[in-house]
């Protein structure tokens, strides 16, 4: 089927307003006239490394989180990334979705189907300059300085190999959607024309949000686990048994809220990591440094020794323990 103009005004316009994305196209017609035609980013990606979408320094990230749920990844050996019901924000999605998701059952399929985790980069921990950042962070993200940061090691598993998985940094504000409101505009305008003409670049718009957010400064981990979509995740087992992807309904949440709450259960790195077989294609997490908030100054040493234990036992390697720079600012000690 010979291309039409419509369909390379499609492409040129693509490249033009996403540059470095690689798109991928499924045609269906017959040998006179192609009837319909779909644009998409494939499940690899590495169609994403070359563009903005896809996040360049060095692989380690902070993720703020709680003792409960520092425990609970230690011992079942796994982080737990959350589909987009559980946001903090309900409309985030649609901030930049909505312009390139315009089904609405391809919509709710993102917000179903589409799970993240938020992190941040280490020297938010570090630097002087980002003080007042991290101080709002943890009251935001750690309960005021009783959660816990830790800090993830991706580089057993580089992205350049992931499927399904992408990682880069969140864009903010109403401009970093400004060449998804072109792309729309010209969609629309096409709408009528032969032939059908449809582009899912569902996965870059869960990397915009509304420049209220940009004190986070987030890196978000995604995995896109939907069902309306061209090439369907890859599955991994192991004797028999399912190791990747491995989602769940979390009861406590769903039962508060109209829409169902899922997680992803992505495996971190341990002793006995090699049994699991995954060619490096998804995200190997090592957990390199644990960091306790500033609430934790009377009874940090207890704390620290039992997640000492906990680690030696469930992950066979003991990460760096510490105290929040922040411990002695916060209590006004010396």
């Amino acid at each position: 089927m010979k291309q039409t103009s419509k369909e390379k005004k499609i492409i040129e316009e693509i490249n033009r307003l996403i540059p470095n994305v690689t798109i991928n196209s499924q045609r269906a017609g017959n040998i006179n006239e192609v009837i319909q035609a779909h644009y998409f980013i494939s499940t690899e990606n590495v169609h994403l490394i070359n563009s903005e979408y896809s996040y360049k320094g060095k692989l380690n990230f902070i993720h703020f989180t709680n003792l409960i749920a520092v425990q609970s990844i230690i011992t079942e050996r796994n982080l737990r990334l959350y589909n987009l019901r559980n946001l903090n924000d309900p409309r985030e999605y649609s901030f930049a979705g909505d312009l390139i998701t315009l089904d609405k059952d391809k919509r709710k399929d993102a917000k179903d189907n589409f799970y993240l985790l938020s992190m941040c980069k280490t020297e938010l921990l570090t630097s002087r300059a980002t003080t007042e950042i991290e101080f709002n962070m943890w009251r935001l993200y750690c309960n005021n300085g009783q959660g816990i940061a830790l800090e993830l090691n991706f580089d057993e598993s580089p992205p350049v190999n992931w499927e399904d998985y992408f990682l880069s940094k969140v864009l903010y504000g109403a401009s970093s959607k400004t060449n998804l409101k072109e792309l729309n505009k010209l969609l629309s305008q096409l709408e009528n024309e032969k032939p059908q003409v449809s582009a899912d670049l569902g996965q870059i718009a869960c990397f915009h949000k509304s420049r209220l957010f940009k004190l986070e400064q987030e890196i978000r981990l995604l995995f896109d686990n939907r069902i309306n979509k061209v090439i369907g995740a890859t599955t991994y087992g192991f004797k028999g048994e399912t190791t990747s992807p491995i989602t769940r309904t979390d009861i406590s949440k769903s039962s508060t809220v109209e829409n169902e709450i899922k997680y992803l259960e992505l495996p971190i790195y341990h002793s006995d990591f090699k049994a699991i077989s995954t060619k490096g294609t998804i995200p190997i997490p090592k957990i390199e440094k644990i960091i306790l908030g500033y609430q934790f100054k009377d009874n940090f040493q207890k704390v620290a020794t039992h997640l000492e234990t906990l680690c030696n036992k469930r992950l066979g390697y003991i990460p760096k323990i510490e105290q929040s720079r922040l411990t002695n600012w916060y209590h006004d000690t010396p």
